[in-house]
């Protein structure tokens, strides 16, 4: 665990110390939004806060991949999880800047989504009657509509200074929190349910 609060400490000392000289760039680059009916701030923002988190993340998961348990988190769902992040950073900034249209927007979503599904991260069951498995290709649509919900879930909410932040802040502790209980405490990974149905087949059929 104390790897683990040293991530997010760091995490949090870098974005605290980038996100001035963001803002800086960000004015200077146009990338400021107007004030809209539903904000609650009376001046106009600048944006690109997201690069500054970005960088902060990615300068933090080079530091800490040298610290000995966290560096067992790092494979292909952490690459393709930190590619698609990086990708919607990319799509963000240019809509910040130039406003992007809906459809190109949420095609964009999609390829982020899809870069995941590369990598091999996917919804694979649901609680459903217990534990449903799912099919290879209903699991990866839902992964896809599932990204594109939340990423417009959080930009709808996002009309006071905070919010946003704060909302992906309590859901990212929720999911850390469980994955922790998961995988430290019950020593279960994604693939456990499916591992054990496959020994109960080899059990009853062997």
């Amino acid at each position: 665990m104390r790897e683990y609060l040293v991530t997010v400490l760091l995490a949090a000392v870098i974005t605290y110390l980038i996100t001035p000289l963001v803002r800086d760039l960000a004015i200077k680059a146009g990338a400021v939004t107007a004030i809209r009916s539903r904000d609650v701030h009376l001046e106009p923002t600048p944006r690109w806060g997201g690069l500054a988190m970005w960088l902060a993340m990615a300068l933090t998961l080079v530091i800490v991949n040298y610290l000995p348990l966290v560096h067992k988190s790092f494979g292909s769902d952490a690459t393709g999880i930190f590619l698609s992040g990086t990708f919607i950073l990319f799509l963000g900034l240019l809509d910040d800047r130039f406003d992007l249209d809906p459809i190109t927007k949420f095609a964009g979503q999609a390829l982020a989504a899809g870069i995941l599904l590369i990598y091999g991260v996917q919804i694979l069951w649901l609680p459903i009657n217990g534990i449903t498995t799912l099919p290879t290709n209903i699991g990866q649509l839902l992964t896809v509509l599932f990204v594109m919900v939340v990423i417009n879930a959080i930009n709808f909410v996002d009309g006071l200074d905070g919010l946003a932040t704060g909302i992906v802040m309590i859901c990212a502790g929720s999911f850390f929190a469980f994955s922790y209980l998961l995988a430290v405490i019950n020593g279960l990974n994604r693939s456990w349910f499916l591992a054990s149905q496959f020994s109960s087949g080899s059990n009853i059929y062997g």
